[in-house]
């Protein structure tokens, strides 16, 4: 494959991003016109699924195309002692590793938080160079408002606000430097994270609260980099990815997960499925697309649009989606799909069935655990706490065709369909591990109590 013929390849990725908090995934109160345009430019996906609703194992999913109990990285990183050596596992291969290989230009912006040392750095998996904070922007803490280049401080103490401008800067920057050779840009905003925090010109320009006009500058920020895209004539020879690498944050910070429930921190589809949209113009379908995908399918599907060959050597959970992506239809190319929180397997899908699975507040990892929690005895969900299921004596069991908001149980209508999928769940269990099982292609964190903070 020439140089020429191989497609740019950029994936935006935002944090934090709910279902329901875009307009062209019906949110009233604030305006997205630029991220809508590139929905209407491509495929807007109605069932698109990250691997994990929480940042970093969202991440390590995408980028290597294997669950995160798979790939090492089940739980999100902190930054104490207990995690100081948890990094993106050396042996991991990413999409940048495969792209890098057939002569593309790669390059990470923005969010990391796939390892603070040497060894578990964007420059470590592929990435040529790397531009951005090691983690969540926080002020109180060493190093984490300061930006790296490649693996040097080059900014320090760095006011919250200006980084989605400088990091669109950089990309625009990155996309002209790079017009004459296949590029992979790996845009990670902060938005829309905490703090929120928008710059000064865009408070109280949306009919929502401050959470709404952080969400109208990720758009503009996304229009910038995409008009750069197309006054320098790259539109034809682009593909652009847009999503987030989980729900919204609604236990503390607002957002919507639109008809869906829970978000950030559950297994609800509130926290797996989210805004995801792909344009490669005059290549890829355009319009509303409502196959069951996965972000995992990402690796494989660009790693074959690009001539890169996909590993052999390992389990990759993620499908080549390419022709669904031409054609705009077609069945998911997953026969089940597991739902971790942590290293807890939480619930199972197959098709349009999704069985929930009985759970503890001990199972949990840091982030939900709650030892008052009362199990789950009811049948409709719609009242339960904005972290989901903590506690559950009994499986649940959804038709997500019919309830995508998984409002009501039918477990006793559809027995046999329940016992399928508890089987699947100990076949899943038996290789990529559970609380207090090893699977036996499960990558294990060095340290202990892996659902534990500290």
């Amino acid at each position: 494959m020439l140089a020429q013929d191989k497609p740019n390849i950029i994936i935006l990725f935002a944090d934090d991003l709910g279902y329901g908090d875009l307009s062209c995934y019906g949110a009233q109160d604030v305006q997205t016109p630029n991220i809508d345009a590139l929905a209407n430019e491509g495929l807007r996906f109605t069932d698109f699924q990250v691997a994990s609703s929480v940042c970093s194992p969202s991440r390590a999913a995408l980028l290597t195309g294997r669950y995160p109990i798979r790939n090492g990285f089940p739980v999100a990183q902190q930054t104490g002692e207990k995690h100081k050596n948890y990094g993106l596992d050396k042996e991991e291969i990413t999409i940048a590793d495969l792209l890098v290989k057939k002569d593309y230009a790669t390059l990470a912006i923005g969010k990391w938080h796939l390892g603070f040392h040497k060894g578990a750095q964007p420059i470590d998996h592929g990435f040529q160079h790397f531009y951005g904070l090691q983690s969540n922007w926080h002020k109180s803490h060493p190093d984490l408002d300061d930006i790296y280049f490649d693996n040097k401080v080059v900014k320090e103490n760095i006011a919250f606000e200006t980084l989605i401008g400088d990091y669109t800067n950089k990309a625009i920057e990155y996309v002209e430097e790079n017009k004459e050779n296949p590029f992979f840009l790996y845009l990670a905003y902060h938005s829309v994270h905490s703090p929120i925090k928008p710059s000064k010109e865009f408070i109280g320009t949306s009919k929502g609260s401050l959470y709404g006009d952080y969400v109208q500058e990720l758009d503009h920020h996304v229009g910038r980099l995409t008009k750069a895209l197309s006054e320098k004539g790259l539109d034809e020879n682009t593909i652009v990815v847009f999503l987030s690498d989980n729900g919204p944050a609604i236990c503390h910070f607002g957002g919507s997960a639109g008809a869906l429930n829970g978000g950030k921190y559950t297994t609800m589809e509130g926290g797996f499925r989210i805004p995801a949209i792909i344009k490669w113009k005059d290549h890829f379908a355009i319009g509303v697309n409502n196959t069951f995908l996965s972000s995992m399918d990402l690796l494989p599907t660009l790693a074959s649009l690009a001539g890169a060959e996909i590993p052999q050597d390992r389990v990759i959970d993620g499908k080549n989606i390419t022709k669904i992506l031409k054609t705009g239809k077609g069945d998911t190319p997953h026969d089940y799909v597991y739902y971790y929180n942590g290293i807890n397997l939480q619930a199972i899908r197959k098709g349009k069935w999704k069985l929930h699975l009985p759970r503890t507040s001990e199972d949990q990892p840091f982030w939900s655990k709650n030892k008052d929690e009362k199990p789950f005895g009811g049948k409709n969900l719609k009242n339960i706490g904005c972290k989901g299921l903590i506690a559950l004596k009994r499986p649940l069991l959804f038709n997500l065709d019919r309830d995508m908001g998984e409002l009501t149980d039918i477990a006793h209508k559809h027995p046999e369909i329940v016992q399928e999928l508890l089987k699947e769940a100990e076949r899943a269990r038996k290789e990529l591990g559970d609380i207090d099982v090893v699977g036996i292609d499960q990558r294990v964190p060095s340290f202990k109590n892996i659902q534990e903070k500290n």
